[in-house]
């Protein structure tokens, strides 16, 4: 019998006999929003498995993947999920609480949605105070790093919602769901009430940049903040290797960390 990584593959006897050896486990983050009209909405499924490869790559478990997130932006798009942030921090919580209340002292955030990110500090906080247990998080698509996009990209970063990494990704991951017939000509705003538009909620004013806290309408009735066209699954395969090698080598060197009673 191949050994299971995912936890909710295994009997609760089987995870008993696992935690003998200490081991990390993964609590995967993403999201059920709209990624442009040619990406399925369920992008939840990058993070799940970008865990299971890490999982498997260092001998760590990994639980089901959260697939809804806090994506209030999003909220007018059809298909779009979204939980208050109090929701997603509650739940946060109670998982933690649970996987330490069993034994797990080595448990990891893996988050594949830029929403949950300043949840997760909080909870990590928590977590932190109330029951001395470091929780770390590994932002995935942070991890392709600067150098990774030159080299991949050229000079112009092509990262965004809608575009880069993740319609690559996707197109390596579940092409079958894939609609690029559906990316042309998608509109983008690079100004709004006279100020320059940069990403989702930043804007420059005067030439000093800002937080203005958009909906996703006022960038793109598109739901892109740039064009994915130039997207292919040979480098979303690239993509997500980089992202599995460099989030294992985190992982790995997590094992040797002491998290709890500090």
């Amino acid at each position: 019998m191949s050994k299971k990584y995912e936890m909710f593959r295994m009997t609760w006897k089987e995870i008993e006999q696992s935690m003998k050896d200490d081991p990390v486990v993964i609590i995967p983050l993403g999201s059920t929003e709209q990624q442009g009209p040619h990406t399925p909405t369920g992008d939840y499924r990058a993070a799940k498995a970008v865990a299971a490869k890490v999982a498997e790559a260092t001998d760590s478990l990994t639980i089901p993947t959260l697939p809804f997130g806090y994506s209030e932006y999003f909220r007018n798009f059809p298909g779009t999920i979204t939980l208050s942030a109090e929701t997603v921090l509650s739940i946060l919580l109670d998982i933690v609480k649970s996987l330490h209340s069993n034994g797990f002292n080595h448990i990891i955030f893996f988050n594949g949605h830029g929403g949950n990110a300043p949840i997760i500090d909080r909870a990590a906080r928590i977590i932190r105070k109330e029951y001395r247990l470091i929780v770390p998080s590994l932002n995935l698509w942070q991890l392709i790093t600067p150098d990774i996009k030159k080299e991949v990209y050229g000079e112009k970063d092509l990262s965004g919602h809608g575009g880069e990494p993740l319609t690559s990704i996707f197109l390596y991951l579940e092409p079958e769901d894939m609609r690029m017939d559906l990316a042309k000509n998608l509109q983008t705003n690079t100004n709004w009430q006279n100020l320059k538009i940069k990403g989702l909620n930043k804007a420059e004013l005067n030439g000093v940049e800002g937080f203005l806290y958009f909906d996703m309408e006022d960038i793109s009735l598109d739901g892109v903040t740039i064009s994915p066209n130039s997207a292919s699954a040979e480098r979303g395969k690239y993509l997500f290797e980089k992202v599995v090698e460099k989030a294992s080598i985190f992982v790995n060197g997590f094992k040797g960390i002491k998290t709890f009673d500090i």
